[in-house]
């Protein structure tokens, strides 16, 4: 009797445990979510009209702000911001303190190899930005030599690295501007969108696009790189592609940049 209840129980426990392995196999990243009922979001806040804070509520707004809380309502879940610099929400989401990163987050080879990414959601080019007197910055090329300022962890600071300039890494969009206007550095590489951006919303006049990247720059969510997150690349890829015939993505950056920027 007590062989039989042994060989039962045995019996009973392994198929338990067969079971479970066959429930945490189908748990993937996207199923997670979907339980907890919300997608943390990294962002920085502080890139407008990207990601920043509105100067008369301070409520958290910007184009990626909108855009990640419309790819969250279309997986049926609550997008939970969380402000952080740009370097640190990268390193978050690779290690799974974020589900995805929102912040004007650009496609390069580099990135490819620790993250799988979406498909893109915008397009935009890098450009130099100098004091409007300066005669020594008119290309990439030129900046050999010069100092810059930007966000640490960023293709801006990459770039910059690449032409053979002194980098100062700085946490806002803002700051590298002043940084510029003061002379403190030479120039900064941004977005031409953000660039463009902060002169409509200044209306200084003592700044300057010395140069322009042809290369088009590709904004995508990235997603710490495996088969866990296959599933969730999927979702979020039909939810742009939605977003997209929909028109709600257009909608978006033409409230931001006067422009839709999310047709290659």
């Amino acid at each position: 009797m007590k062989r039989i209840l042994s060989l039962a129980l045995t019996t009973i426990l392994a198929t338990s445990l067969l079971a479970g392995c066959g429930a945490k196999k189908s748990d993937d990243h996207l199923a997670r979510i979907k339980e907890a009922g919300k997608i943390t979001i990294a962002t920085e806040g502080v890139w407008a009209p990207f990601t920043y804070h509105d100067p008369d509520t301070d409520e958290l707004v910007g184009f990626d702000v909108e855009v990640a809380a419309a790819i969250a309502e279309k997986l049926g879940v609550t997008p939970e911001f969380k402000e952080v610099a740009f370097d640190g929400g990268l390193t978050g989401v690779s290690t799974g303190t974020f589900d995805m990163m929102a912040n004007g987050v650009d496609v390069t080879d580099e990135r490819s190899e620790t993250f799988d990414f979406t498909e893109a959601y915008a397009y935009d080019h890098a450009v130099v930005v100098t004091l409007a007197s300066n005669t020594d910055i008119a290309s990439f090329d030129d900046l050999k030599g010069h100092t810059t300022a930007n966000s640490a962890g960023s293709t801006y600071e990459a770039m910059g690295i690449e032409y053979g300039a002194a980098v100062s890494n700085v946490d806002t969009l803002g700051e590298t501007m002043t940084l510029v206007l003061n002379g403190t550095v030479d120039a900064t590489i941004n977005a031409n969108t953000s660039a463009q951006d902060y002169f409509n919303t200044t209306g200084t006049t003592e700044l300057k696009v010395a140069a322009v990247d042809p290369e088009v720059t590709k904004y995508a969510v990235p997603l710490a790189k495996g088969s866990d997150n296959d599933s969730l690349r999927e979702a979020i890829n039909q939810a742009i592609a939605d977003l997209r015939a929909e028109g709600k993505l257009a909608e978006i950056s033409n409230k931001y940049f006067g422009a839709d920027i999310t047709a290659e």
